[in-house]
């Protein structure tokens, strides 16, 4: 069997980070009542960064009668780099401190090094990490004097209670261009120092700013909206929006009304959608450029490769084929990474479409050293690699298939389910459909789906087939409206009820305003195009097609004299997000909740986590096809 390894020279390597640890002495301090981070990183001599660094769980705020910890001595504060990990399996009655105590190190060390231990308990069994230090100690910053830091043109240092809302206004900015001036910074903390464009206030923009500190408007909560994501939206700290709306302490509801402060980008207290809005251009807030290492676990099944050749066994073998396209893919992907000035390097396991070789792959080498898995392809091995790897939280992608079982804590489905294609189908229509004649074509085979629908519009005259499942081209041209604009719904997957709605709806879409709306594209009923572009046909789908007029499409046919089909084209859209969501944030976690939407090549990518399961995505395209038969993609909020 032929396996294609990326080897590293040396192990160090694929744990070189740009972490710094203490080497010096600490001590603790309660926090008094009226004591401010200022406050703090003035008595002990270190930087706010630092101090957030030492107590993560500041960034929730600071609480009196907290302790956080702080350096002992007040002359320097002394760091070491990690040069490499050790691996340690928790035993029977171990705790944080006595495996510190053992290894020399401190317990925030093994926090650092083990971020999940911030939230959840040491447990028996557990793998985690152990950092190993450069012992050549010397001093990063030297403090001399307890006057405040002097600020350079450009800088500010945020005040009490200011969130970004204020700030911005403060120095007129829009909360967009601020967080583009300080990537990485989710939440304004008292004392820090950020940075605002070096553009001076006239009378009037600090008269706008007085009086938009006082302009709110009443907001009423979506769904799955959350505190983090107020915060991101508004501007304002969670302590801020408790103080304006004393109901969020108990937590953020589904159709609260709350007050926030006017934005531009809010009309009678609903966000407008845009574009730049809901989608991420992560190439623009690039931090993260550690070398990325990735275990690719793909069916090349290497070991069946008759006689004939490799090539001959891929026409023969659709998997392996798939496989081989959507790694080719891949590598587009890796060498755009390049360019970008971040290294990937591939280590590729053929997993052979069998579950038990993709476990003990995973159990025979060392996958500590990955950033994150991709793949493998099927269902049941995906499964099996993410449950091996639950307890490290080794992000484990699965890219063309979805599962029925609930997916594990560290799996990443990234091809939309038949749930999220229609959930946003649902919430194209609630706006599309309001104010039409909807109709319902029913489907004696899915009366669930025609239930769906009539659910979402009552009023809908409903179309039920006959005994054979049938419906004549009659009661089609009976249910449309002259004088208004129709919707046609089609509850069905059956090929003869849409062949048959289709048709009959096209020979009236002369005299009648018509749109006819599927679950499906239906590609592989050979329906008439021209058919389908007079009734407007509109579906969902999980990618869109943009041809061979793309940048990618042109690099791949430049390197294979091919253009690349559907598998290929995942390949790259796939690891091109997960490249670039791991350099712009800390890790794949940290980016999911860091950065929403992304749009790829044809597929775009919005993971979301459900309770007590894995990552879903749930981005996906509303298509129609056009007077010119070419399919155009819709905004899903028209």
């Amino acid at each position: 069997m032929r396996v294609l390894l990326t080897a590293m020279l040396l192990m160090c390597f694929a744990f070189a980070k740009a972490e710094l640890s203490p080497l010096q002495s600490y001590t603790q301090h309660t926090v008094a009542q009226g004591e401010t981070i200022y406050f703090i990183t003035n008595k002990y001599k270190i930087s706010a960064a630092e101090l957030m660094r030492l107590n993560p769980d500041l960034k929730a705020g600071l609480k009196t009668g907290s302790t956080l910890v702080v350096p002992a001595s007040t002359a320097a504060i002394t760091t070491a780099r990690i040069v490499d990990y050790d691996k340690h399996r928790v035993r029977r009655k171990e705790t944080l401190y006595s495996i510190a105590k053992e290894y020399g190190v401190t317990v925030l060390d093994i926090k650092d090094a083990n971020r999940t231990l911030y939230s959840t308990e040491l447990r028996r069994g557990d793998r985690i990490r152990i950092p190993i230090f450069d012992k050549n100690v010397k001093p990063l910053v030297e403090i001399v004097e307890n006057e405040p830091q002097e600020l350079k043109p450009g800088q500010y240092r945020v005040l009490k209670s200011e969130g970004k809302y204020r700030v911005a206004k403060k120095h007129n900015l829009t909360i967009v261009e601020l967080d583009e001036l300080n990537p990485g910074v989710d939440e304004l903390k008292e004392g820090m120092i950020i940075n605002v464009a070096n553009r001076p206030l006239t009378l009037s923009d600090a008269e706008d700013v007085e009086s938009a500190e006082l302009s709110y408007v009443m907001y009423t909560v979506p769904p799955k909206m959350n505190m983090y994501r107020l915060t991101r939206m508004t501007g304002l700290s969670q302590d801020s929006l408790v103080a304006i709306n004393p109901a969020l302490k108990d937590g953020v509801r589904n159709g609260m009304e709350i007050k926030i402060p006017y934005q531009e980008d809010l009309v009678d207290g609903k966000p407008i959608i845009t574009t730049q809005g809901k989608t991420a251009r992560l190439v623009d807030s690039l931090r993260n450029y550690q070398d990325q290492r990735v275990a690719v676990m793909l069916p090349f099944s290497i070991s069946s490769v008759d006689a004939d050749g490799f090539a001959t066994t891929l026409e023969k073998d659709k998997t392996s084929r798939i496989a081989t396209d959507f790694y080719s893919g891949m590598m587009i992907a890796r060498d755009s990474a390049r360019a970008l000035g971040i290294t990937v390097d591939f280590d590729v396991y053929d997993t052979q479409r069998n579950t038990d070789i993709a476990v003990r792959i995973v159990r025979e080498n060392n996958f500590d050293r990955y950033n994150y898995v991709v793949g493998p392809l099927l269902a049941n091995p995906v499964v099996a690699v993410a449950r091996e790897l639950k307890s490290d939280d080794i992000p484990v992608i699965s890219p063309l298939t979805n599962t029925d079982v609930r997916l594990y804590k560290n799996l990443f489905q990234a091809r939309p389910d038949e749930e999220s294609l229609m959930n946003n189908l649902k919430m194209y229509l609630q706006s599309f459909a309001a104010g039409k004649k909807v109709i319902v074509i029913a489907d004696n085979e899915l009366p669930q789906l025609k239930d769906t629908f009539v659910g979402m519009f009552p009023d809908a005259t409903v179309i039920y087939p006959d005994d054979k499942n049938y419906i004549s081209s009659a009661k089609y041209a009976s249910s449309l409206d002259k004088e208004m604009a129709n919707v046609v719904l089609l509850a069905s997957r059956s090929s003869t009820s849409i062949t048959s709605a289709i048709s009959a709806y096209a020979a009236r879409s002369r005299t009648h305003d018509l749109t006819v709306i599927g679950v499906d594209d239906f590609d592989n009923m050979n329906l008439n195009n021209m058919s389908l572009a007079a009734v407007n046909y509109t579906y969902p789908q999980i990618n869109r097609d943009t041809g061979s007029e793309n940048i990618f499409a042109t690099h791949y046919f430049n390197k294979h004299g091919i253009t690349p089909n559907e598998f290929a084209t995942r390949g790259f859209d796939v690891t091109m997000d997960l490249i670039l969501r791991q350099a712009s944030a800390d890790d794949l976690y940290d980016s999911v909740m860091r950065n929403g939407k992304t749009i790829m090549v044809e597929n775009s990518f919005n993971y979301s986590k459900k309770f007590m399961s894995g990552y879903y995505n749930e981005a996906s395209y509303i298509l129609r096809y056009q007077p010119d038969l070419s399919i155009e993609q819709i905004n899903i909020y028209e």
